[in-house]
């Protein structure tokens, strides 16, 4: 149904009359308007001078209302960009790339007219100490106002506090967002407070803060709590700090973290693991004789509780113990060499059998890593949650959008609702008559049945719109999707032996859709019982992404689909991402042979590209390469020009010197 504008759809997806109400400036105090406008043009030109001078004259001296927004634009103003750190962030929309020469020329224009108001009026530079006296005099004349801050305005002062390592007061300032009903706490405000703690070299107060973010009472509209998570821009603080400090347990639980989190870490995440491996800490040594024994050191992690719990597997260890043996006299006689930490940059990997091609871990392999059953368990209740409740919960605000150039996500009624879950049901109940139960349910693995001769995995998921639009953007092309690509996929598979479900939309099937000469085609994959057309009202992806989760670890999807506007991206992207290297298989056509194209397939590697233990004693992590994508820390979006094309990796191994046997018998002896 249409909807005008003005008009609305209420709960029910009924048209409502209401139109939104519009602010009408015309009324205002001129002054008003300009102390507004003022604050707004001095954010884009980060110019605190000129906001202050124009506050200070017309809202101090001469008594003009400011709005509540001004307020709020001014106090991140006092923050600005100090020390111009702020980068590309997520979100940042991609540079053009090309530019016509008209553009250049205006461009060029442009800059001259920059460059001639910049020579007629220098921006005012303040220090941190200067801008937070301004904040606080804001945040003063806002609480006499009575208008209340919201999160923008905290995560303002904590940054200025954490500027001028007034650590302690942006702490007060947290408390107080935390317990303030109009400041939803948000990522940013705790992210700081951790950079700054971490750069006083203070790990209690950074996992504190980390603690407080795991203690968040966020909720969404259902009531469900909501999540404040750390990224990798956290860890990288936090692991920098534990190298510089030697706290080997805090080392060690963030790089587990980054392992199962990040698949290819940041030049600056790379830089803070191997300045662990190549301190004083990463080996530690202790005197052994009758009179004494080595002891650990207490960490950061046994002074605050309320962090959240690890289910990452272990990369240590991270620190060798090397226990050297005296005469027990206080002479320096020492029976033990001391053996190093290995570091070897930009190492080629076969990519074919993932054996390492140099340097300290040459000849040692790559292996893939699965997801954990916890994490399946996971996407599975997560990709059912999105089909019978329209979202996960906490995830409702992220966009507006559906993704894939599908529009704007629909208004689900209650009768849509009913609908949708009756088909689900209808689907799931297809599963357990053709697959058994799944592999995966409650807490554990568990073994199908596969006493009724009629259950099957199916080896290959087959994501029908995908291949069947396959090379089909171009001018004039059908509307419909080309049945013999999908058809020529579908018999590679099944010549080789392998068990094949296709799953396509019910809409590629009406009359106006499909061409007469597909009928046969379609009625061949029903008489075989390998296709399953999903209901109107319903996306194709969660029906491909249930079967090959219920299938288990063993099944492929078939899909060029690069993913991006996928659910699991917004709500789960880390084991999306997880899943999705091991179990995608890519696709080409090649030339003609007998009337169809030769079926290419790209498999995915033998070896997971990421963070791994080779060994007891080695570590590899990956190094971007040219294409990778979402590249924030690194400043960019894509990996480009100044980035390596093949796959490398730095590896870190414990070069133990060989003891002289004689002579540490000789010691212990002793």
């Amino acid at each position: 149904r249409s909807v005008s504008q003005g008009q609305t759809l209420n709960q029910n997806g009924q048209k409502s009359n209401q139109k939104a109400k519009k602010i009408k400036t015309k009324h205002l105090d001129p002054k008003i308007l300009a102390l507004r406008r003022t604050i707004q043009t001095s954010c884009g030109s980060n110019d605190l001078h000129t906001a202050i001078t124009s506050y200070d004259e017309l809202h101090v001296q001469q008594q003009v209302k400011m709005e509540a927004q001004s307020f709020y634009n001014l106090l991140n103003l006092c923050e600005g960009s100090i020390g111009g750190e702020r980068g590309v962030h997520i979100g940042t929309p991609k540079p053009p790339s090309s530019t016509s020469a008209a553009e250049v020329g205006s461009s060029e224009k442009n800059h001259e007219v920059e460059e001639h108001t910049m020579t007629e009026k220098e921006i005012i530079n303040y220090d941190p100490a200067q801008r937070k006296e301004f904040a606080f005099q804001i945040k003063q004349e806002m609480h006499k106002l009575q208008i209340p801050l919201n999160e923008t305005a905290y995560t303002a002062l904590i940054r200025i506090l954490c500027r001028t390592n007034d650590l302690n007061e942006a702490e007060n300032i947290l408390t107080q967002a935390e317990g303030t009903q109009q400041c939803k706490p948000k990522l940013r405000m705790y992210s700081c407070l951790i950079d700054g703690f971490c750069n006083k070299n203070n790990l209690n107060g950074a996992l504190r803060t980390w603690a407080r973010m795991n203690a968040v009472e966020r909720k969404d509209k259902q009531g469900k709590r909501l999540l404040v998570e750390m990224t990798e821009r956290e860890y990288c603080s936090i692991m920098k700090c534990a190298a510089r400090v030697g706290d080997k347990d805090v080392m060690e639980r963030v790089l587990s973290e980054v392992a199962e989190d990040i698949l290819v870490p940041s030049l600056e995440t790379n830089a803070a693991i191997t300045q662990w491996f190549q301190s004083k800490y990463a080996i530690a040594t202790s005197p052994l004789d009758k009179n004494e024994s080595s002891r650990s050191s207490i960490s950061a992690l046994d002074h605050i509780a309320g962090l959240p719990q690890c289910h990452a597997p272990s990369m240590g260890p991270i620190q060798y113990h090397c226990n050297f043996f005296t005469n027990g006299d206080n002479s320096d006689t020492s029976y033990s060499i001391i053996p190093k930490w290995e570091v070897s940059s930009n190492i080629k990997v076969d990519t074919k059998t993932g054996i390492l091609q140099s340097g300290c871990l040459e000849g040692a392999g790559l292996k893939p890593v699965q997801l954990d059953s916890e994490a399946w368990i996971k996407m599975v209740q997560m990709n059912e949650e999105i089909v019978v409740k329209g979202e996960v919960a906490g995830n409702d605000r992220i966009s507006d959008f559906a993704g894939g150039g599908k529009g704007k996500k629909r208004i689900l009624t209650k009768e849509t609702m009913e609908k949708r879950i009756k088909q689900w049901e209808k689907f799931k109940a297809f599963l357990v008559r053709e697959v058994g139960p799944p592999t995966v349910t409650g807490e554990k693995i568990v073994e199908r049945d596969f006493c009724n001769e009629k259950k099957q995995t199916f080896d290959i998921v087959i994501d029908g719109a995908n291949v069947g639009y396959y090379n089909r953007n171009f001018a004039y092309a059908p509307r419909h999707v080309d049945y013999n690509q999908i058809d020529w996929v579908v018999e590679h598979f099944r010549r080789r032996g392998k068990s094949v479900l296709l799953f396509m939309h019910e809409r590629h099937f009406g009359k106006n859709m499909m061409p007469h000469w597909a009928h046969k085609i379609v009625k061949r994959w029903e008489d075989v019982r390998i296709l399953y057309r999903t209901p109107f009202g319903s996306n194709d992806d969660w029906f491909w992404m249930h079967a090959a989760l219920w299938c288990g670890r063993g099944t492929m999807v078939l899909s060029n689909d690069l993913m991006r506007d996928h659910h699991f991206q917004m709500c789960a992207h880390r084991k999306f991402l997880r899943w999705k290297e091991r179990h995608q298989v890519h696709f080409d056509f090649g030339g003609w042979a007998e009337n169809k194209r030769e079926v290419i397939l790209k498999y995915p590697d033998v070896y997971s590209r990421r963070i791994q233990r080779v060994g007891h004693d080695g570590l590899v992590i990956p190094l971007p390469k040219k294409g990778d994508e979402n590249r924030f820390l690194d400043g960019f979006h894509e990996a480009g020009e100044n980035t390596r094309e093949e796959e490398t990796y730095i590896c870190i191994k414990l070069n133990k010197n060989e003891l002289d046997n004689e002579k540490l018998n000789d010691a212990i002896s002793k």
